[in-house]
């Protein structure tokens, strides 16, 4: 797959994962709530948090993440799910996360549900 294919794939992944998020998740919301393109745009402003400042915060928090079995990695995906819903706020994008605790369930959702989806598109042969 060519890299703008996967990455327009990664960016409906996390729209539709993002979609599970605010149904589950109070404190975690995008509006308007039945516009998708709402939340492909929230989506592509949280991979590309994610790309940029991910790594410099994961690399950061590696001796804690280790120290605490992989567990200090939710923190930091919960602080980028903040930061994502901070620059939505600004750019005038629709995705508002209520504090630290609605940022870090909704993060450890988002796992399970991004998880999910690519182990479905894993297996109709559409991932690697």
């Amino acid at each position: 797959m060519t890299g703008l294919i996967r990455f327009a794939l990664n960016i409906v992944v996390t729209a539709i994962a993002l979609f599970f998020v605010t149904r589950i998740v109070p404190g975690v919301t995008v509006t308007p709530a039945d516009d998708p393109w709402a939340f492909i745009y929230v989506a592509a402003v949280f991979v590309l948090v994610n790309a940029f400042l991910g790594p410099i915060l994961h690399g950061l928090g590696a001796p804690v993440t280790v120290l605490t079995l992989g567990l200090f990695a939710l923190v930091i995906n919960a602080i980028l799910l903040m930061v994502a819903g901070w620059l939505s706020g600004v750019l005038g994008l629709g995705l508002a996360v209520d504090g630290f605790s609605a940022a870090l369930v909704g993060a450890l959702i988002m796992a399970v549900a991004t998880w999910v989806i690519n182990l479905v598109l894993g297996s109709v042969g559409l991932r690697r």
